[in-house]
């Protein structure tokens, strides 16, 4: 029975990782297809660069809201509803006659978004147990980082074989794969029975809580800097490394693998090392993008490129991480309390990439390699002194 019982937990860790997949690829699509979506709906492409920047605003403003209201819903439930939201949205992208339906579109995947976010690592930490937060995450945002090593290439090369609309479809049909399986292999996820709907005063207490405040100031910060260099990566690739085309996708490719590896690494010891870990993530991206400002050829910039990925790709799991492990046991705060980290992240993501559009249209990128490197370096030293990096139970 115990055999049994680790086999389906693995299997659903894995069926979770894959909605997260397909939730990250439907989330950057618009990168991805965005020349041939941009023809199809006869808008310019900046237009369909702020299919991806709404998004994050639209997360930002609802999920903590949406959080308070689906608090008292099964936790599968909860997931299964936002997958069918990504489900819907690209359905409706796919038909969309105009830019105005994709945008309402977009609206509807963005509003079960950050839903979904906020109560996958929950149900993963509840599969293997509060003291294993770190390492379930991990295996589930291992999704995250194979939908940019993956997904987006993958769905590139389907928009130019079978066309964006067709491509959009497959997603959809990815997202309704991803609700069988979660219905399928695990099992329901009630909320706790003391656990009440939060109101206001409940969503302040968590967003004002002292030992949490360090968590999404990090996260806020870290997440700025990252997003002002990351989301013009192409950009920095051609005036560092001197690369284009195919040879852009070769460098993005073993960018890719490079953040894989690091989520492998650091999501293997963040439990045992969460400030060690912390610290590896804020000054690893610090110091590449450190190294690839100064770099004085373009195979040293390329390899900063590379590097960068690998503490880039533990980020998301040792803010995670350190969010479950400060609330630990206490009734219906994990749910709230990752909805608030979320609103963080994605405010920091808006953030950055509009830092990092206007140092490029002034001529100035290597302003957002330096918002990169300041970024990683202040959020080191929140965590240096923070207790909210610590091992749980100590202080």
């Amino acid at each position: 029975m115990p055999a049994e019982r680790t086999v389906r937990t693995k299997a659903a860790l894995g069926v979770l990782s894959a909605a997260c997949f397909v939730s990250v690829t439907s989330e950057n699509l618009p990168v991805a297809l965005l020349p041939r979506l941009a023809s199809g709906l006869g808008v310019s492409g900046s237009a369909i660069g702020l299919l991806l920047t709404g998004y994050a605003l639209v997360v930002a403003v609802s999920v903590v809201p949406l959080v308070a209201l689906t608090s008292r819903w099964d936790r599968r439930a909860a997931a299964l509803g936002t997958i069918a939201a990504i489900a819907v949205s690209n359905v409706l992208l796919a038909v969309a006659p105009d830019y105005t339906v994709a945008v309402l579109a977009r609206v509807v995947s963005a509003v079960g978004h950050g839903v979904f976010w906020s109560v996958v690592a929950p149900m993963a930490a509840r599969l293997l147990g509060p003291e294993r937060s770190g390492r379930a995450t991990a295996v589930v945002f291992a999704g995250n980082s194979l939908a940019f090593l993956l997904g987006l290439p993958l769905s590139s090369w389907l928009g130019a074989l079978i066309g964006w609309r067709a491509t959009v479809l497959a997603v959809a049909g990815g997202a309704v794969l991803s609700a069988v399986l979660i219905r399928l292999t695990i099992d329901p996820q009630p909320p706790e029975r003391s656990a009440r709907r939060p109101g206001p005063r409940s969503v302040w207490h968590v967003a004002t809580d002292r030992s949490l405040v360090p968590i999404n100031v990090t996260t806020l910060v870290l997440v700025s800097g990252h997003f002002a260099a990351f989301t013009y990566i192409t950009e920095i690739i051609a005036e560092y490394v001197h690369l284009t085309g195919s040879a852009t996708a070769s460098l993005l490719f073993a960018h890719g693998v490079a953040g894989v590896l690091g989520l492998v690494l650091i999501g293997g010891q963040v439990d045992r090392r969460p400030r060690g870990t912390a610290l590896l993530v804020t000054g690893g991206i610090a110091a590449c993008m450190l190294l690839l400002f100064v770099a004085g050829s373009s195979a040293l910039a390329g390899f900063a490129v590379v590097l960068w990925a690998a503490p880039a790709g533990g980020m998301a799991v040792v803010l995670q991480s350190a969010v479950l492990r400060v609330v630990g046991d206490t009734a219906g705060q994990a749910d709230l309390a990752s909805a608030v980290y979320i609103v963080a992240f994605q405010i920091g993501i808006a953030l950055g990439a509009g830092i990092g559009g206007v140092s490029l249209d002034h001529g100035r990128l290597p302003a957002a390699v330096i918002t990169a490197a300041a970024g990683g370096l202040l959020a080191a030293v929140v965590v240096r002194r923070s207790t909210a990096f610590d091992r749980r139970g100590e202080s």
